[in-house]
């Protein structure tokens, strides 16, 4: 071997000695790289130009945010952010990989413990850890505007922009995930959408021939619809329905003379009047009552609606309020008892009355 070659077999040998009593001071560098988001999206509550609009923003962290770190959401430029308030914010993680079973956290304008700060400067929001930490592969939700409710009432106070176009939403921060959300503002996301719905109103009488048969002066009669000898036990002689989708409800009147004599038109029996009486035998008294079941609102006017006693105040050519509904209802039913006492002197003949009954619907 010549001198030069064992010089430098000599030299190479003191590099790799050397190298090897310094193996322990050798610095590696592991360069980290941010990762995008996943499943990312921003409901507006409008997407309508110039309008006013909450946003909920999600997105999936694969990295997580460590504590002390922070998210940004910066809006392009066209939003008009307006007067930030910690309140306008509501923040909230789940626990698993998706985004349900969101939890919400505190937040404040400083972070502090477990507590989120939030701010605003110009276009972008920032959120930032105290102490709290998000593992990876975790949901963050963002709630901005009149959509936060968590802890306070926030305020809708970004506008959208003036032109219809699509525009960028960036989310970024120092917990070094990033990514975007594309939100289209279009000239007018409004659906303008009309309909009728037909006035309606139903109204029946279940017959409308009732019986009182021979009426005397010792006991009171009660008309039948199935019996033309009339009761002597007071009986239901015939109902009344009534359906209506008016608004504000209906009214029923009746209408017709007292038991007239067809032989002598000025012989009658005295109607009770509009204040309900009850029966007294030996004196001309006609009347009716009427309960009322089903529907809504419903209620039988006073003269008629005491639980023993009767009252009439219609003519020929004047009505007398009956019944009536507050508001729209289904079917209301009427079940009405006509009584009649006669007395001793009452005139003989056959008697007759023609009552009309009126449903009016209140528009």
């Amino acid at each position: 071997m010549s001198k030069n070659n064992f010089l430098t077999l000599l030299s190479l040998l003191g590099l790799a000695i050397s190298l090897a009593s310094n193996a322990s001071s050798v610095l590696f560098i592991e360069k980290v790289f941010a990762a995008s988001l996943t499943t990312l999206s921003d409901i507006h509550s409008s997407v309508k130009v110039s309008t006013l609009s909450d946003h909920t923003i999600q997105f999936i962290t694969p990295t997580g945010v460590a504590a002390g770190q922070n998210i940004t959401v910066t809006f392009p430029a066209g939003y008009t952010m307006g007067t930030f308030s910690a309140n306008n914010v509501d923040f909230a993680t789940s626990t698993t990989g998706a985004c349900t079973g969101l939890v919400d956290g505190a937040v404040a304008g400083v972070a502090s413990g477990g507590t989120w700060g939030v701010a605003q400067a110009g276009q972008v929001i920032t959120i930032t850890s105290g102490t709290g930490v998000i593992p990876a592969n975790r949901c963050i939700q963002i709630q901005y505007g009149g959509n936060a409710t968590f802890g306070a009432a926030g305020t809708t106070t970004i506008t959208n922009p003036a032109s219809a176009n699509t525009y960028a939403i960036t989310i970024g921060g120092t917990f070094g995930d990033n990514g975007t959300i594309t939100s289209n503002i279009i000239t007018n996301d409004t659906v303008s959408v009309s309909a009728t719905v037909q006035q309606s109103i139903t109204f029946t009488i279940s017959t409308t021939t009732i019986y009182f048969g021979n009426l005397g002066s010792g006991a009171i009669k009660f008309a039948s619809s199935t019996n033309t000898s009339g009761d002597t036990l007071e009986t239901i002689a015939h109902s009344l329905a009534i359906a209506t989708n008016a608004p504000s409800g209906y009214n029923v009147s009746i209408r017709g003379q007292t038991l007239t004599s067809q032989q002598n038109a000025s012989n009658t029996v005295s109607f009770i009047g509009g204040t309900a009486a009850s029966s007294t035998p030996g004196s001309e008294q006609f009347g009716i009552r009427a309960t009322v079941s089903g529907g809504t609102g419903a209620t039988v006017d006073p003269t008629f609606g005491f639980a023993t006693s009767y009252g009439y105040d219609g003519t020929a050519t004047t009505s007398a309020a009956f019944a009536v509904g507050t508001g729209a209802t289904d079917a209301s039913t009427y079940s009405l008892r006509y009584m009649a006492n006669i007395g001793g002197t009452t005139e003989a003949g056959t008697y007759v009355a023609n009552l009309v009954y009126v449903a009016t619907a209140n528009y």
